[in-house]
């Protein structure tokens, strides 16, 4: 689950340490899903995308979620101003609700957080030591997190609600 498509590559990088994950958790296939429906060529214009765009996707991201097995969370945990983080939060809170109804049990992140597939090699660095090594796979392994979707539901809703 991504925040939204790319309108200047195909994201190639992006959809292969996806796949990459997907191995790693033993999963043979990936569907990639985004929050928004609106392609932009970074997470800074992605802030002017009218709202529509979110509620545009999520037709996709319900079929997505009903027939999944798991959801990599992996949309960034940066980047997203104003209205734009707004529709974020609410689209988050509306994705948990819909992955509980759908008998996911949680979600699986990087470090705990929905890091953005791009930031995994800098998360994963031998620098801030947030793993044992090894391979990049290996490294994937140590730090992906199965995170409950309760507590996510409970806390996006809030959050959605207090951002309003």
């Amino acid at each position: 689950m991504l925040l939204n498509p790319p309108s200047s590559t195909r994201g190639t990088r992006t959809t292969g340490a996806v796949a990459r994950a997907a191995d790693v958790l033993g999963y043979d296939a990936v569907t990639t899903l985004n929050l928004c429906a609106e392609p932009t060529r970074s997470v800074v214009e992605i802030n002017d995308v009218p709202g529509e765009a979110w509620v545009r996707a999520r037709e996709g991201l319900s079929r997505g979620i009903t027939v999944a097995d798991a959801v990599l969370a992996a949309w960034g945990v940066s980047g997203m101003v104003g209205t734009a983080r707004l529709a974020r939060e609410r689209q988050v809170a509306w994705l948990h609700e819909q992955a509980d109804r759908a008998g996911l049990s949680s979600l699986w992140m990087v470090g705990g957080e929905p890091r953005h597939p791009s930031r995994w090699h800098q998360y994963l660095s031998d620098k801030y030591g947030r793993t044992a090594g090894g391979s990049f796979e290996e490294r994937l392994a140590q730090a992906l997190v199965a995170t409950p979707i309760r507590p996510l539901v409970a806390s996006s809703v809030s959050a959605a609600r207090m951002s309003t």
